[in-house]
């Protein structure tokens, strides 16, 4: 979402390698639903996504500590909707305070997602909005 990070820019890609963007850049359930389709409709089934890179980068506003930790955004938004305060209880919105960490955790819901290849090799990146670049956490094999 945070138009500074930008894996087209950093990495200098070419056009054509899908980019799933989201706040905190988080493996959510829509993520890897989108992962899913597309490991699925690309080549019938076959691991043609080839790699997932989980990258999370520094100065992220789900990053910053009691003003944006869940229990703030979901006091936020039952102010704004009090009536539906039990289902925003239940929101995983995904704030973190280690941002090599969350992209640790990430890497392993992707890996261990039952639907999507067991061959997909996982890449994880911090990119550092500050000085443009990124580094490499982990990489699963």
């Amino acid at each position: 979402m945070d138009p500074r990070s930008n894996p087209y820019e950093f990495w200098k890609l070419p056009f054509g390698p899908g980019i799933l963007k989201n706040a905190g850049g988080r493996a959510t359930e829509d993520a890897l639903r989108s992962m899913r389709v597309l490991s699925t409709i690309m080549a019938n089934g076959q691991n043609t996504l080839g790699a997932v890179a989980v990258v999370h980068h520094t100065d992220c506003g789900l990053y910053h500590g009691p003003n944006f930790s869940d229990e703030f955004i979901k006091g936020k938004l039952t102010e704004r909707v009090p009536e539906l305060a039990k289902e925003v209880e239940k929101m995983e919105l995904g704030s973190f305070t280690d941002v090599e960490a969350s992209v640790l955790e990430d890497m392993a819901i992707i890996k261990n997602d039952p639907f999507l290849p067991k061959d997909l090799d996982v890449l994880g990146y911090v990119h550092d909005t500050a000085t443009g670049k990124t580094r490499e956490v982990f990489r699963s094999e």
